[in-house]
């Protein structure tokens, strides 16, 4: 018996010919992507990993607005900002000095521009010394006629009717006469002698907020 060779048919070439050069087409044209030309739709899902991201290549203009929460931020990665500084300086401003003395009026006073006054007539005692002796042994001073005169909304001054007034730190001799000025509740202000207020003297004292 003879054997015979059988040859592949002309379309059988050309067939294989077109699918050799349809491939070789392929391989080219994934190689010489143009620009822009892979878009999300050419993306599978999920198909862009960190290990793609060359680093720093994120920014903040590709980060949508208030898109990021404290679970993306490292907060212990964070300082604070100049306004957040001051922020923590005002919240221990109720604590001052090397001892942190509270900042808090005595009990019994109400809180003034500042101030701690008394919130009632203190007395009577025997003269403006005396006044302000008590004053000061309680850790205060005596106002001064002004701090009176816009004290008088908020504390009992007296009605004006002797002694219900109270007498502001002033005491100073006029042709040798001793003369000091009071303050009563409807802002009405005074200039007497000693003898007028004399054993009667009535007072509010004032205290520094932190003490």
């Amino acid at each position: 018996m003879h054997s015979r060779t059988r040859r592949p048919s002309p379309a059988m070439i050309v067939a294989v010919i077109a699918l050799i050069m349809s491939l070789a087409g392929t391989a080219v044209a994934a190689k010489q992507l143009g620009k822009n030309s892979v878009g999300p739709k050419q993306l599978k899902s999920k198909a862009v990993t960190t290990g793609k991201i060359r680093p720093n290549a994120v920014n903040g203009s590709k980060v949508a607005n208030e898109s990021l929460t404290n679970e993306d931020i490292r907060m212990s990665t964070l300082v604070n900002v100049p306004s957040a500084s001051e922020a923590t300086h005002a919240g221990n401003a109720d604590t001052l000095g090397a001892e942190r003395h509270s900042a808090a009026c005595p009990q019994s006073t109400v809180l003034i521009r500042g101030l701690c006054y008394d919130v009632t007539l203190q007395g009577p005692v025997a003269g403006v010394g005396k006044a302000a002796t008590a004053c000061a042994q309680k850790g205060g001073f005596l106002p001064s006629v002004m701090e009176l005169y816009t004290a008088r909304t908020l504390v009992f001054l007296g009605s004006g009717t002797p002694p219900e007034h109270a007498v502001a730190d002033v005491y100073y001799y006029d042709d040798f006469d001793p003369l000091t000025i009071t303050v009563d509740g409807s802002g009405t202000i005074k200039q007497l002698d000693a003898e007028g207020v004399g054993s009667n003297t009535k007072y509010i004292c004032a205290y520094q907020l932190v003490r």
